[in-house]
């Protein structure tokens, strides 16, 4: 929050020429006192103001910006017959500055006073015996400049500014409304939210209170031990979700990436209760993009403070940290990314109102070159289709995620009841941007591919999901996943176990993505009609880390060479092979076009037809 400051300060005559700007009390729990709020300039002080131990002259206090309960901006100035005010707060039912935390322990000459000076702005009069027992008074005002609370004394400088009352109306049930603060954010259900206090930046434009300006282009940068940020609420409100937004050039410095950090709530800004607390986050490298990070808490809190622990080095960047759901506005297109070639557009959009950026594929809007039913631009056979596109040129693709590390020297952690089948929730699992790679991979053998996420750490594992859709599966078909993984790999198709890859991907350094994946067959049997879902358990054990993947469809009848069984283009013996593992062990993983002889069958026909091909035989 913005700290308040009390410093020493100059004694100024007391003067009494005005009417007061208010109606005082002798008894502030009288069903008549009237309550007013307390304003430094445009600011609301709250009621949780304290001395802090040890400092009689220069200390602190938690005065807040807003309200920190039902009442807490609630004064009123109680007479002590002597021509002084005390201020009093209704909600801790203590006076301003007490040395002790209920009214009880009240020491008059700790308490401080109202002074007039006109009859709209006053001075705020404290006394204090000092160690020699010399009287020492000094009068509290608001220095514009350096967001303090600030006591003057005579030896010290002109005053900038000076404290306000406000009347505090009575709502319909008899309580005063708090006041509302030009609060900077808010969310989708109107409560409002403000930058209260938090660490220092390492640019003069790039400082903390960025994180809650609802803008995304506007970043905080700085150390990761300067990187928290206190925020307040209009309202007590329990969290179900907050998000974090990464900064408006993640992309060209994916080294200051966020990587563990804690949230924690308060009501009084003092004492802190743990929300939530997330280590070796995989965080997107796309610029201005939301990350979610789902909670559903239902404790209600007026104060949060995000602070960050650690980071992929020692500094790091981001634009923004909003509690519960974004309310954004129309999402105009930024900029479109046609390949052409059947790959589908990418665009992206940005927020008309926080500026927050998200990406969105759209249909493709042309084809393939084919060439002898082979494209020449991508290599995609003909009526070859694309199910689950690799990340390498398309932009973060992302997969549900979930994360675990490994129980001591080699016990793996369980997978969570159903994950690897359609309709299982994975609404609280991460959106995690693939490719995925340990820090700092490009010396490595995946140097030459794609980069979105940074994937922490030895010996954990990730659970991912993709879903897609297929209106139709014939037994011909031909599915093939090509991926890159880093270590141990088992894949998953709607439940049904398919494929269980030991070891990591040989890939030779410096290659792209078409000679760097590998590729594993999967039945036909394994999908079906409808929603289908890709899981894949990968685990990482020692060294560098990295997963992307694709899956493929051919369809059967698709190929035009005649005796091409397994769609490699050639008419050879592993045709024959093929149509006879079919035949005898239901093995569809290699058949791509079985049916040769056109009976919609896959028979001993079809093995004649191939040999006839074989021996040139019409």
């Amino acid at each position: 929050m913005k700290r308040i400051l009390f410093l020493s300060a100059f004694v100024l005559a007391w003067v009494t020429s005005h009417a007061l700007p208010f109606e005082p009390t002798s008894d502030p729990h009288s069903t008549t006192t009237k309550w007013y709020y307390l304003k430094i300039t445009n600011y609301y002080i709250n009621g949780s103001c304290i001395q802090q131990p040890g400092f009689p002259v220069y200390y602190r206090t938690s005065m807040g910006l807003a309200p920190s309960g039902t009442h807490a901006s609630h004064w009123c100035f109680v007479s002590d017959g002597n021509g002084r005010y005390k201020v009093y707060n209704r909600e801790q039912k203590r006076y301003l500055c007490d040395d002790g935390y209920l009214e009880s322990g009240i020491n008059d000459e700790l308490a401080v006073y109202y002074r007039e000076r006109t009859s709209d702005t006053f001075y705020l009069l404290r006394s204090y015996v000092d160690e020699d027992g010399a009287t020492l008074t000094f009068n509290l005002c608001y220095d514009n400049e350096e967001n303090n609370l600030l006591t003057e004394a005579t030896t010290g400088n002109v005053l900038h500014g000076y404290f306000s009352s406000e009347y505090a109306d009575q709502g319909s049930d008899g309580t005063n409304p708090d006041p509302d603060p030009t609060w900077t954010r808010y969310d989708a259900n109107g409560v409002g939210y403000k930058f209260v206090d938090g660490g220092t930046s390492d640019v003069d434009n790039e400082g903390i209170s960025n994180l809650c300006d609802d803008d995304a282009s506007t970043k905080y940068y700085g150390t990761v031990n300067n990187c928290w940020i206190t925020l307040q609420a209009s309202q007590s409100v329990a969290v179900q979700q907050y998000s974090i937004v990464t900064a408006n050039d993640s992309r060209g410095f994916y080294e200051r990436s966020l990587k563990s950090w804690l949230l924690f709530g308060s009501n009084d800004n003092r004492n802190w209760f743990l929300i939530d607390t997330q280590n070796d986050y995989p965080m997107p490298f796309d610029d201005q993009v939301e990350v979610v990070i789902p909670v559903n808490d239902s404790r209600e809190f007026t104060y949060f403070k995000f602070f960050c622990s650690e980071g992929a080095t020692s500094t790091v960047q981001l634009s923004e940290v909003w509690i519960n759901k974004e309310p954004h506005g129309s999402w105009n297109i930024v900029s479109t990314q046609d390949k052409g070639c059947g790959y589908p557009q990418v665009m992206k959009k940005q927020c008309s109102k926080c500026h927050a950026c998200k990406t969105e594929f759209l249909e493709p809007t042309s084809g393939h070159n084919y060439v002898d039913g082979k494209c020449s631009v991508c290599g995609i056979y003909e009526n070859e289709t694309i199910l689950l596109y690799n990340a390498q040129l398309l932009t973060p693709l992302y997969v549900k995620a979930l994360h675990a590390n490994r129980n001591g020297d080699s016990t793996w952690p369980s997978a969570p009841a159903g994950w690897n089948e359609v309709g299982f929730d994975d609404s609280n699992w991460t959106d995690l941007a693939l490719p995925t790679a340990s820090f700092g991979h490009t010396g490595g053998p995946f140097t030459s591919l794609q980069y979105n996420s940074h994937w922490y750490g030895e010996y954990n594992c990730y659970w991912m999901r993709r879903t897609f859709i297929l209106d139709n599966v014939n037994a011909g078909d031909s599915f093939t996943l090509n991926c890159v993984h880093d270590d141990n790999m088992v894949v998953f198709v709607n439940g049904q176990q398919v494929l269980n890859a030991e070891g990591w991907t040989a890939t030779p350094s410096y290659c792209a993505w078409d000679n760097s994946y590998e590729s594993f067959s999967i039945p036909a049997s394994a999908f079906r009609e409808g929603e289908n879902v890709l899981a894949i358990y990968i685990q990482q054990n020692w060294g560098g880390a990295y997963f992307d993947c694709e899956l493929r469809v051919r369809k059967a009848g698709s190929i035009t060479v005649a005796g091409d069984v397994n769609g490699d283009g050639n008419v050879t013996a592993a045709d024959v092979t093929a149509i006879y593992n079919w035949i005898l062990n239901n093995d569809d993983s290699s058949i791509v076009n079985g049916d040769q002889n056109g009976d919609g069958n896959i028979t001993a026909a079809d093995v004649t037809q191939v040999y006839n091909i074989l021996l040139g035989s019409k």
